[in-house]
């Protein structure tokens, strides 16, 4: 008898990741469809199906007429021919079951192989518990995707205009489409506080997004702001000193100071030559009592929202957001300058201990875990910052994914690179500049369109490291050339990836996420204001950043080696190379022996 489709899913707050696997190549198969049901959430006992309906393909068959350019058809009829799939249709709060299916027989003629199909995966509900310790949440930041060149042109938009438009009512729809429900989960935080007559205390590195600013002013003098110039360039003519009295941030300043928020008109200066990078939050009720901390990589600006790939991360951990408000008094009471006591206590590793045992909540089944960690500030003495980072990665049992802005050549990078030369580990990851310095990127740098470690040169699609690049020219099957790199830094933002994200051994017993403000960079521990957790022991936490790392590394390592894709296979001779290929990336993911 033969033996089925073994498969898996796995989620974050707006992602499903539906991975499979088969023993040996199927005869006559041409791929395989994804079967998705819906959940009516109103049932407590999760059996009532509100929807049931098959996942779609934008990759038709080679030479088939249907296959124009921006068409889609439903997987039973362009089936998949690969291992995986994200499912980006996927919302907050949706119950969702998945099925994979492989499609036999001839092109225009499919059937589904019912007797090999998957079982119906366990049901699965995309957000955290509301009793979670950590809330991850993500943002929809791929402005070099087909979505956006279809977008643009749609539109009639260069990339500058979409850029000043974003920020207002012109572009509402696609402005939340990309915030995802990262932008609502970070103004939730400010509204909560306004309403209930709470404070908040922000140190910020970038503020220029109205929304943002509005939410802060509307909270007036409960708002405590410790806000810096942002990154200043020193002009030929004038002294690190002079240029520091420049302000990046002004007129997002003028309009706190005008409603009365709790901010200097000059504080945490630091640019040129350190940033104060941090972009974390404390909320308190109006009792002064502390209820959460948020921190992660959005800057407060319509860039970091919409534009780059961003991560925010809310903590409901009355420990933890001590520890940021301790931060926070800190930094103010440094006003511009790094004083001895502030390095310090940036030094001295802030561990947190596991919260007291918590409930399940319906309609989750198990209770959230009780996981472990260590908090860091920066800058540091003696790179200790980067230590704790190094230590970690070199820990590493089974695998390694990662997201990066810009490591610079004396961070961690190196570290990771060493690590995917050990064939027992899966290193995956994407680095938006390789390498740069981080604070001084260098207008002529070279870049690396596929890797810094690269496996034969015929194998693109498997480089554990790549930089995010577009598709510059129309190719079979897709609509429209892409922005590329060069594009987007120079008509939108230098960022394309801005998530500093690692995860170690994201399905063992002991799974690391780590994430924050941090660039793993030399400069990041050496001159700036950064922050990052280590949280140990929380498999929910280390899947929802797996799946949000995946998502970048599958959208990107297609375009890193800049391959035109003709179109589906009209045979089965597709399957058995991309079986082999994808063995270590099946094992991994828990699917394959």
């Amino acid at each position: 008898m033969a033996t089925p489709v073994n498969m898996k899913v796995y989620a974050n707050d707006d992602d499903a990741l539906i991975i499979w696997n088969v023993p040996a190549a199927i005869p006559d198969c041409l791929g395989f469809a994804i079967q998705r049901r819906t959940y009516d959430p109103a049932d407590p006992a999760m059996k009532t199906i509100a929807h049931e309906d098959v996942l779609p393909n934008r990759i038709g068959f080679v030479d088939d007429p249907n296959a124009a350019p921006g068409s889609t058809a439903l997987s039973t009829v362009w089936p998949f021919q690969r291992f995986w799939w994200t499912d980006h249709a996927a919302a907050q709060g949706d119950i969702l079951s998945y099925r994979v299916i492989p499609m036999v027989g001839t092109v225009g003629q499919l059937s589904m192989a019912e007797d090999l199909a998957s079982e119906w995966s366990p049901i699965r509900v995309l957000s955290a518990p509301p009793n979670s310790r950590f809330n991850p949440f993500f943002n929809r930041g791929f402005v070099i995707s087909q979505f956006m060149a279809r977008y643009l042109d749609r539109k009639h938009l260069t990339p500058e205009q979409f850029k000043a438009n974003i920020s207002t009512d012109d572009e509402d729809v696609i402005r939340k489409f990309l915030y995802g429900y990262l932008g609502p989960a970070l103004f939730s935080e400010l509204r909560d506080a306004a309403s209930s007559g709470g404070e908040i205390f922000a140190a910020l590195y970038e503020l220029d997004d109205d929304e943002l600013i509005d939410l802060l002013c509307a909270l007036g003098a409960r708002a405590h702001v410790v806000l810096s110039n942002g990154s200043i360039k020193k002009k030929k003519t004038e002294t690190s000193e002079e240029a520091r009295k420049h302000d990046q941030n002004k007129d997002g300043r003028a309009r706190l100071l005008a409603a009365g928020v709790d901010v200097s008109d000059m504080d945490r200066f630091t640019s040129p030559g350190a940033l104060a990078h941090n972009k974390f939050l404390v909320r308190t009720d109006a009792d002064g009592n502390l209820l959460t901390a948020w921190t992660g990589s959005t800057n407060w600006t319509t860039t970091g929202l919409c534009t780059q790939l961003n991560n925010g991360l809310l903590i409901r951990d009355i420990a933890i957001a001590q520890e940021f408000l301790d931060q926070w008094n800190r930094l103010h009471k440094a006003k511009s300058v790094f004083p001895k006591p502030l390095v310090d206590s940036n030094t001295e590793d802030k561990p947190f201990e596991a919260p007291p045992e918590a409930q399940a909540f319906a309609p989750f089944p198990t209770p959230p875990p009780t996981s472990t960690g260590t908090i860091w500030f920066s800058r540091t003495h003696g790179k200790a910052d980067l230590q704790a980072l190094d230590n970690e990665i070199k820990a590493a049992k089974a695998g390694i994914l990662f997201l990066m802005f810009q490591p610079g050549s004396n961070g961690v990078l190196p570290t990771v690179e060493q690590a995917a030369q050990n064939p027992n580990l899966y290193v995956r990851g994407v680095v938006s500049e390789l390498p740069a310095d981080d604070q001084h990127p260098a207008d002529d740098q070279q870049h690396a369109d596929v890797a810094v470690v690269r496996d034969d040169q015929t194998q693109h699609l498997t480089t554990p490291i790549i930089e995010p690049e577009g598709i510059a020219h129309p190719v079979s099957n897709w609509a429209l050339g892409e922005l590329t790199h060069a594009d987007v830094r120079s008509h939108i933002g230098f960022a394309i990836v801005h998530s500093k994200t690692l995860v170690i051994d994201p399905f063992g017993d002991h799974p690391v996420v780590i994430t924050g403000s941090h660039n793993f960079s030399e400069p990041a521990s050496t001159k700036n204001d950064e922050n990052f957790l280590i949280v140990k022991d929380d498999p929910p936490l280390a899947e929802a950043y797996a799946v949000h790392i995946m998502a970048a590394y599958d959208h990107y390592r297609y375009r890193a080696a800049q391959v035109e894709n003709k179109g589906l296979a009209r045979t089965h001779d597709w399957m058995a190379p991309k079986l082999a290929e994808s063995t270590e990336e099946l094992r991994v993911w828990g699917v394959r022996p």
